[in-house]
């Protein structure tokens, strides 16, 4: 606010009184002047008029200040110059280089007006004004006009020019010139505040339409107080400096009346404090207006009917006025908007304080024929001003179908355009959704929330100076280039690990609040609760409403999905591996949400849990944390707890320990400190400190997820008690969230492929297993075949007759024949068996036939899992199968059957030799030759297959924390004793054969693990290395088709072909 005022005085007349004169002394009543009271008398007075000028001008930008404010002087100076020099003043005198926008705000205080004040036009108005008061005192003040000051002189002057004796007038006390200044001082205030709120309000009313009515009567009510409290101040100082200088008071009574009302709620500081609140809001409308814009109260934008015009939106109220950064900035633009009008566009003027809204701060929002597409225009232009985006070509979007690789970098690199500096790296976001762009290192797609395009449908714009304000076409290789090498430097990958109703998805949406909110008070300020996984739990509340005090439980549910259970009925809540990534400023932190070990489905389910786990982890190179999840009141190490202990550490690489980390939940309880659990976990780890297992602080973390339920029940409209608390818990829990990113952070990263590898060669090992045992015993039994066929070689006796019939023996071999209808088959192992065709050919044979002729015609034959197949009467409407008990997509449809006839194989060595003409004993020379070198073949495979064991168990006993779990034995009969018991009461038997046979197969593979893990086979047996990698199993000539059937029937094949894919560790590869 730039503020003048001149203050012009016409003097007409001056009465003095002639003391001296001995006429007018006789003229003194000496009666009157024998008050006591008395102290002064009038010895003379002046008369004439007195007009004060108000000018302000209202900066609406501060930021112009320094422009308008000589402007606004000069012309100040100008039209007092004219006042003095008594010439006449013309607005339009004004110098041509000062800006139109100097709006001037004129108020005239006169004596010749009966009202405090009134308003000007312009000062050309004001000058009118002043140019009429003699007038106004020749017709209305008989050319004498007011009086303008009073001369007083003390009584006893008088009393001594008279000659009296004794003292006229009151005796006074002397109240100190100290004193008397700050009265003088106090009434100065008083008539600047009350002239300055008058004014104020007389400029409300007249602008009463762009004011809320109650803000208006605010006003009023101040300026009552004000005539109020002047009126009072008056009286009171009055009387009391009566009393004090006649001696009845004593002078610390002024001071106790001076800062009554110097200060507090009745001093004029405090009631003209309220002035200019609604003057900066109002100047600003009426300037707005006049340029064209529309003033709306704020709760009718939605009724302002916009058709298919464009609108821009000012919403501003007095309190978010006070916000002088965002009032320059918006009222900034909003003018530049006004003065750059485009058509068919409204400028509207949304004021909150007639609505009676709240509005934090004013801004501009920007509509398109009625829709909102910015709602704070400001900010959206400073945030794009600092954005690095890119944008696709048009018709180049892709929207459906969309699979994101999961190898996947958020684009953070040097501006492509060769203009730009190559040292400055920048964060793209695309130009239409205003997300971080992701480039996908498997299709070479750029993605973003609008989609996904090629990399080369994209152009650049940068924030630097040295990019164009267009955006570029880069060449492609060079994008392509850059975009290869994006690191993953701001990514922390944490695998979350667990037993099952530890809490991890709980724990985990509340890990991600904390990392998004400083404080509880934050969060809960956030409109909808922040969460990943859903979860449930219940709580109970006292109904204080009542005088028993009942206590009500409520169920609080966080978000579903069809893959989730809430996990609030004892089942597991997680039930697949999932990702989920958050980005706090430029880092990306990945957790990884597992299905918890020991799930109360069975062991079966930990299996394929863990096969799912490794899944996951497969799309990833580096782990930099792990974190294994444990409640902090297990005090006794149960059966469970040390199986699902074991069970993780079982399945992590050795290396990985470096990355491992132990989280305790529910830790309030506790003093946020392990509790109970500390000593079980002590005792397990104790037994595996040859792998650097410790409990350290850099190691153990306590958090306590009780705060984020208090969080969730608060948005489910359940209020808690002891929030305080939660506050606590939430501040505690957070800095241990902080801190445990930062030590994986710091930690080298975990090559995900050495943990994988271990698993490939365990699985590996478990599913082979049963197939060599069985193949070994062949290679016996052909081996002693062989031997019986050479002893009967040796008998000379044997005639070249004899042997021919010996060496043409008939054999049994399969061939196809046609089905006259589809027949349904089970391929699971249980169902089927491998033989030999008779020309050296392993082939399936479907043992179970499900339904041996099917009258369904639409399942392709050969197809395992068909999606008609499960139509088949086999299944009854079922998904497991009647006769064989197996799942449905374990099935297919089959159009031959294998049967069998007998046929003579032709040993095509005797036979040549017979064609020569041999003799008996030539042939059999020959077939005892053979024959031997057909038992060291067999006993070179058998030798091979002891070795690849050995080799599989010496690099699970050399890379793994332990190469298996031997609480697994304890766990499954504690599940097998449960499940007798329910079995006893007429329970399934299926279950309970499921973990008899889980438990047989564990005790073989641990069986064949502690033979080949001697130590003697050290110096026997070494680790195949990369160099020496060779196909062990696959390869040898007897056995190679029915190995390769047996992997092709459980599976293992994919892993043992995958090598290059990091699926089997090359140290043991085939």
């Amino acid at each position: 606010m730039l503020y003048a005022a001149i203050s012009h005085k016409t003097t007409c007349i001056q009465e003095k009184l002639q003391i001296m004169r001995n006429h007018n002394l006789a003229s003194v009543d000496a009666v009157v002047l024998s008050n006591q009271q008395a102290t002064h008398f009038v010895s003379g007075i002046e008369w004439g008029i007195q007009t004060i000028i108000s000018i302000k001008h209202a900066l609406i930008n501060s930021g112009v200040r320094s422009e308008i404010e000589p402007e606004f002087q000069a012309e100040v100076a100008r039209f007092k110059s004219c006042i003095e020099a008594g010439q006449p003043y013309c607005e339009q005198d004004r110098s041509q280089h000062q800006s139109t926008h100097t709006q001037m705000e004129i108020t005239t205080y006169s004596d010749v007006f009966m009202n405090d004040g009134i308003m000007m036009k312009n000062l050309d108005e004001a000058h009118h004004q002043l140019s009429l008061i003699p007038i106004h005192i020749e017709q209305e003040y008989y050319n004498k006009g007011q009086p303008t000051m009073y001369m007083l002189m003390p009584i006893d002057f008088l009393g001594v020019m008279m000659g009296f004796e004794d003292s006229l007038g009151a005796s006074l006390t002397s109240v100190g010139l100290e004193i008397e200044r700050r009265f003088i001082r106090l009434f100065d205030q008083f008539d600047s505040s009350q002239q300055a709120l008058n004014g104020y309000y007389a400029y409300v009313s007249h602008h009463r339409q762009y004011c809320a009515e109650q803000q208006l009567e605010e006003v009023q009510s101040k300026v009552v107080q004000m005539n109020f409290s002047r009126q009072s101040f008056e009286e009171r100082y009055t009387k009391t400096l009566f009393k004090v200088r006649n001696g009845e008071s004593p002078v610390g009574s002024l001071d106790r009346i001076y800062t009554a009302y110097a200060s507090g709620d009745n001093s004029p500081t405090t009631l003209a404090g309220m002035i200019g609140e609604q003057l900066t809001k109002i100047r600003f409308v009426v300037a707005a207006c006049q340029q064209g814009a529309k003033y709306v109260e704020s709760m009718d934008i939605s009724a302002v009917p916009m058709g298919d015009m464009d609108a821009y939106v000012l919403s501003f109220s007095e309190a978010s006025s006070n916000d002088v950064k965002h009032w320059d900035d918006n009222m900034g633009l909003f003018q530049n908007l006004l003065g750059n009008r485009k058509p068919n566009t409204l400028y509207l003027i949304a004021d909150y304080d007639t609505g009676g809204k709240f509005l934090s701060h004013p801004r501009v929002s920007y509509f398109e024929k009625g829709k909102e597409v910015s709602d704070d225009l400001f900010e959206q232009q400073s945030w794009s001003e600092k954005q690095c985006f890119v944008r696709y070509a048009a018709n180049t979007l892709e929207t459906e179908h969309i699979q994101r690789p999961l190898k996947r970098r958020f684009v953070i690199m040097p501006c492509p355009s060769p203009n730009c500096d190559q040292q400055i790296v920048c964060e793209w976001v695309c130009f239409e959704c205003h997300a971080p762009v992701e480039f996908g290192f498997t299709d070479q797609y750029i993605y973003c929330d609008c989609g996904r395009s090629m990399f080369q449908n994209f152009s650049f714009k940068c924030n630097h100076t040295s990019h164009s304000s267009e955006f570029e076409n880069c060449h492609p290789q060079r994008v392509l280039t850059q975009l290869r090498n994006l690191g993953d430097s701001d990514t922390v990958n944490i695998l979350i690990l667990g037993e099952t109703g530890v809490g991890k998805s709980t724990f985990i949406n509340a890990f991600i609040n904390y990392l998004t909110f400083d404080t509880l008070d934050d969060a809960k300020a956030e409109e909808q609760l922040n969460w990943v996984v859903p979860c449930s739990f219940s709580t109970q509340i006292i109904d204080k409403n009542r005088a028993d005090g009942k206590i009500e439980q409520r169920e609080i549910k966080v978000g579903t999905r069809e893959d989730e259970r809430d996990g609030s009925k004892g089942a597991s809540a997680t039930q697949r591996t999932s990702v989920y990534p958050v980005t706090i400023g430029s880092r990306t932190i990945r957790l990884i949400d597992t299905p918890g070990i020991g799930d109360t489905r069975g062991l079966h389910y930990d299996k394929q849990n863990m096969a799912d786990i490794l899944s996951t982890l497969s799309s990833y190179d580096d782990l930099h944390g792990i974190l294994i999840l444990l409640k902090s009141n297990n005090s006794r190490l149960t059966v469970t707890f040390n199986f699902c202990m074991k069970e993780l550490l079982t399945h992590l690489h050795r290396s990985a320990t470096n990355n491992m980390a132990f989280g305790f939940t529910n830790t309030r309880i506790s003093n946020y400190l392990p509790g109970d659990t500390f000593g079980p976990l002590q005792t397990i780890m104790t037994d595996h400190s040859d792998v650097g297992l410790s409990l350290t602080r850099h190691t153990t973390y306590c958090f306590d997820s009780e705060s984020f339920r208090y969080l969730a029940a608060f948005k489910n409209g359940t209020i808690l008690d002891n929030e305080e608390d939660f506050r606590r818990s939430w501040q505690h829990s957070r800095n241990e969230v902080l801190r445990l990113v930062d030590y994986f952070k710091s930690k080298s990263p975990h090559k995900v492929q050495s943990t994988i590898s271990l698993n490939g060669a365990r699985q590996l090992i478990a599913n082979l297993t049963k197939p060599m045992a069985e193949i070994s015993a062949v290679i016996k039994a052909n081996i002693a075949m062989s031997e019986d066929k050479i002893q009967e070689m040796k008998d000379t006796r044997m005639t070249g007759v004899r042997l021919r019939q010996r060496l043409h023996p008939l054999r049994i071999h399969l061939r196809s024949k046609q089905l006259d209808k589809p027949r349904t088959v089970c391929k699971d192992k249980d169902c089927i068996e491998f033989k030999d065709n008779g020309g050296g050919q392993v082939v399936i044979v479907y043992k179970t036939h499900c339904h041996a002729a099917c009258h369904l015609h639409n399942v392709k034959a050969d197809q395992v899992a068909h999606p008609e197949l499960i139509r088949c009467s086999a299944f009854n409407g079922q998904k497991n199968c009647k006769r064989c008990k197996h799942h449905w997509q374990s099935h297919l449809h089959v159009l031959f059957e294998l049967e069998e006839y007998m046929a003579v194989v032709t040993d095509t060595e005797v036979e040549r030799q017979l064609q020569a003409n041999a003799n008996d004993v030539t042939l059999r020379e020959a077939a005892i030759q053979d024959h031997g070198s057909l038992i060291a073949e067999y006993n070179y495979e058998h030798e091979l297959i002891q070795t690849a064991t050995a080799r599989f168990a010496i690099f699970l006993r050399k890379h793994s924390i332990t190469p298996y779990n031997d609480a697994t034995l304890d766990y499954l009969d504690m599940l097998i004793r449960d499940e007798e018991t329910k079995v006893h009461v007429g329970g399934n038997r299926k279950r309970l054969e499921d973990l008899v046979e889980d438990r047989r197969k564990h005790e073989e593979l641990v069986n064949v693990l502690t033979r080949n893990m001697d130590n003697k086979l050290d110096s026997q047996y070494q680790v195949l290395n990369q160099a020496g990698r060779m196909r062990l199993l696959i390869g040898s000539d007897h056995t190679e088709s029915t190995m390769e059937a047996h992997l092709d029937t459980t599976g293992t094949r994919k892993m043992q072909l995958g090598v290059g894919r990091g699926l089997v560790p090359p140290e043991v590869a085939f």
